[in-house]
């Protein structure tokens, strides 16, 4: 979390505002005593540290003070002064904190008020004014502390509803975007310049393999050697389980990057540090160092190795002790197989998808996952098909890898509520995930079994580091809740099994079977074995076609779900979708399930914005 550059006259006019509350609160001050005064001196001190963070506030702080002297004609005191000052690093501080922990805004106004005032105006500011005035020490703060839980609540109500306020806020992103498009321009390519270049590549005709991703890294001196990395690949379920796991390396101590595909909402999801998306700055930055690079090569290299090449590059530059790298598709070619030796390759499970690419069979697909095994390195499969097991079993053995598998009966399930979950599993007991979805004990369990074979391998991961990591992993679009009253569920489940999954889900939350969907899918799914899953679930459902051009149509799908059963309507955008299918839920008491492809999440993220 970075802090944002405040401008001059920003702390000129904060700083004003704050010498005028001083003003005026001479004026307002109790009887016999103004260091008793009752005033909002500090609420331009604090909205500036909880907008620009510690450094903005300490500046607007130390400037209010000082020009608040001068025209009250108070004589200037250190101590006072420090205090202002930390007023502004503290909620900048604190407010930091808990926007990082995606705590909810009213929380971070209240903690930002309580402890700046608590430290800032009733203790260090009361030593100084006591001290000045040569009064007693605890009387006054005693007094200074009833009054600051009047003038703090007023405070915190004002900064929480400027927070809220459309053009305050849009003004605070406004000054963040220009900052970060003036150091664009300085990295030689601007954002939307650099998504340009990354997408513009066509892979249709490259020929499989890791030659031009070999070539890549080679002249950017092969920033993937020397890292320690856990490779993820499977059918369903590496995302969760890479973000659990970079999550628990994280509470652990590591410096942690990790690479996922696709992005849900926006391209920096894909490259994090430290749970931290990349920034516009720094993808700009790396972007602009391999185009030249890329643009040379007589093979050009594919999107996707254009990324994973970056990321490499971003994850050498902030030193990382361990990434946690998931495959794009398959394994065997893809660009993050230019590794060597990890520390454990982890295949999460095996099912039908992209046959075109990978094969027509489990055994053919498992063989291209496989792929991601090195010799001598563990394995860890978390899948359940037969026909897979064999096939990377033999694989395994060849290459001399030991292979691990957990056990999922030994799940033992206490807890499972929309609040999230609580589970046993072997020695550790009463875990909480606040991933929701049945099929998240399973990723779940799957993680744990990874952390003790890397502390095999020699990371140090405490029990404390797994209980804490585990549970604070976030991951969106896996049966995320993005809307209450009436609940509106996302799950990107885009094939057979992950829609099923989904359905388990469903049922375990909302065993009557008549929910609503709203549901989109690509043609080169098994989308009638999808339409059958879905009507286990639902009574009625509202298709859209996806922005895709692999798309079944919203029509197409609606007839297909009709035959099984279930009351579909086609609609012409997903705003029209969502309000019907809302409109629904809420008639029923129920909830809506939006499945069916990744590709419609952004889309319906601002769709229930706008509604």
């Amino acid at each position: 979390m970075k802090n944002r550059v405040i401008p001059l006259k920003i702390v000129a006019a904060l700083a004003l505002l704050s010498a005028l509350s001083i003003i005026a609160g001479k004026y307002l001050a109790i009887p016999g005593g103004e260091v008793l005064r009752f005033s909002f001196e500090n609420l331009p001190i604090i909205f500036a540290g909880m907008a620009f963070g510690p450094v903005g506030g300490a500046l607007v702080g130390a400037v209010a003070d000082l020009v608040g002297c001068v025209l009250v004609g108070y004589a200037i005191n250190p101590v006072v002064t420090a205090g202002a000052v930390s007023i502004g690093v503290l909620s900048g501080a604190v407010s930091l904190v808990f926007k990082k922990l995606s705590l909810p805004l009213s929380l971070r106004c209240v903690a930002s008020v309580t402890l700046a005032h608590a430290v800032g105006s009733v203790v260090i500011k009361t030593i100084g004014l006591a001290v000045f005035y040569s009064m007693p020490i605890y009387v006054l703060m005693l007094w200074r502390l009833l009054n600051y839980l009047i003038v703090g609540s007023v405070e915190g109500v004002i900064i929480y509803i400027l927070f809220k306020n459309k053009l305050v806020s849009g003004q605070l992103a406004s000054l963040g975007r220009k900052k970060s498009v003036a150091k664009e321009k300085q990295s030689g390519m601007n954002y939307d310049e650099a998504l340009k270049f990354i997408h513009s590549v066509n892979s249709t005709f490259c020929k499989p393999g890791l030659e031009r991703i070999s070539a890549l890294c080679e002249a950017l001196g092969n920033p993937h050697l020397g890292m320690k990395f856990i490779h993820v690949a499977g059918t369903n379920g590496k995302g969760s389980t890479s973000s659990m796991l970079a999550s628990i390396l994280k509470a652990a101590g590591y410096k942690v990057g990790l690479y996922t595909s696709p992005y849900i909402y926006r391209f920096n999801e894909r490259i994090k540090f430290d749970g931290e998306d990349i920034s516009d700055l720094e993808l700009c930055k790396f972007t602009s160092k391999i185009k030249p690079i890329a643009e040379k090569m007589e093979d050009k290299p594919t999107e996707f190795e254009l990324i994973t090449a970056i990321a490499f590059d971003y994850f050498r530059a902030k030193k990382c002790d361990v990434v946690v790298l998931e495959v794009g598709m398959g394994g065997r070619f893809d660009s993050t197989n230019v590794i060597r030796e990890p520390l454990l390759s982890i295949i999460t499970g095996i099912s039908l998808d992209h046959v075109a690419f990978l094969g027509d069979t489990t055994e053919k697909i498992a063989y291209e996952k496989a792929g991601i095994i090195k010799d001598c390195s563990p394995v860890l499969f978390g899948g359940t098909d037969e026909d897979a097991l064999r096939v990377i079993s033999e694989i395994s053995s060849e290459r001399g890898s030991e292979l691990f598998r957990p056990t999922y009966d030994e799940i033992k399930s206490s807890s499972v509520s929309l609040e999230g979950a609580s589970f046993d599993y072997k020695n550790y007991s009463n875990v909480n995930i606040s991933l929701l979805g049945e099929y998240q004990l399973r990723n779940a369990a799957l993680v744990l079994e990874a952390v003790e074979i890397l502390k095999k391998q020699g990371l140090k991961i405490d029990t404390g580091a797994v209980y804490d990591g585990i549970s604070a992993a976030k991951w969106r679009a896996r049966f995320e809740i993005i809307h209450k009253n009436p609940t509106v569920i996302f799950d990107g489940a885009h094939n057979a099994e992950g829609i099923a999954a989904a359905v388990e889900s469903i049922k375990k939350y909302y065993p009557n079977g008549d929910g609503c969907i709203m549901s989109g899918v690509l043609s080169d799914k098994d989308y009638v074995a999808i339409a059958k899953s879905i009507s286990t679930v639902a009574k009625r459902a509202f298709t859209i076609t996806p922005s895709n051009p692999r798309a079944l149509s919203a029509e197409e799908y609606a007839s297909v779900l009709s035959s099984v059963g279930v009351c579909a309507t086609a609609k012409g955008s997903i705003r029209e979708a969502l309000t019907e299918g809302m409109k629904y839920a809420q008639e029923h008491n129920t909830a809506l399930f939006c499945l069916g492809s990744l590709y419609t999440y952004g889309e319906v993220i601002d769709a229930i914005k706008d509604l």
